[in-house]
């Protein structure tokens, strides 16, 4: 599934980067889980950073972790689902400017299907007779850039 509309995203982030006067930037990023049946696990959202640049954390909901070899802030939950639905991520960022923290990459998980359809039955193609069946659901983004 593709698609440029933004009702269609599991998840939605906004990123704001605002200069502070002081030669960096502020950010702030919001998530909002848009559909609440879903349960998204593993998500992780890398912020890239500009080069030597050491971000000052001052609110998060879930982890962070910053890697300096890759110039990445990742911010991390194990779940998100309706108990948790919005969450957000403040930091300051010394000698930046708002275009150096795009594109925000995320990846995730769900053993929930993203249409919530599920199989009620197998029959056999010869006499309709119910036959026994197990079945695996793994949703998951394979390219999920908000830039």
């Amino acid at each position: 599934f593709q698609s440029q509309d933004d009702s269609c995203v599991p998840l939605s982030i906004n990123c704001w980067p605002s200069e502070n006067g002081q030669g960096g930037c502020d950010v702030n990023i919001e998530y909002e889980l848009e559909h609440t049946h879903l349960e998204l696990n593993d998500v992780s959202i890398h912020i890239p950073l500009p080069i030597g640049c050491t971000p000052v954390v001052s609110e998060c909901d879930g982890d962070y972790a910053h890697d300096p070899r890759k110039n990445t802030l990742t911010w991390t939950h194990a779940v998100i689902d309706s108990s948790n639905r919005t969450g957000s991520l403040e930091f300051t960022a010394a000698t930046a400017i708002p275009g150096d923290f795009f594109p925000l990459t995320v990846a995730f998980v769900s053993k929930k299907p993203y249409a919530d359809l599920r199989a009620v039955d197998v029959v056999m193609v010869d006499d309709e007779q119910s036959v026994k069946f197990s079945t695996e659901t793994v949703f998951y983004a394979e390219k999920y850039e908000i830039v």
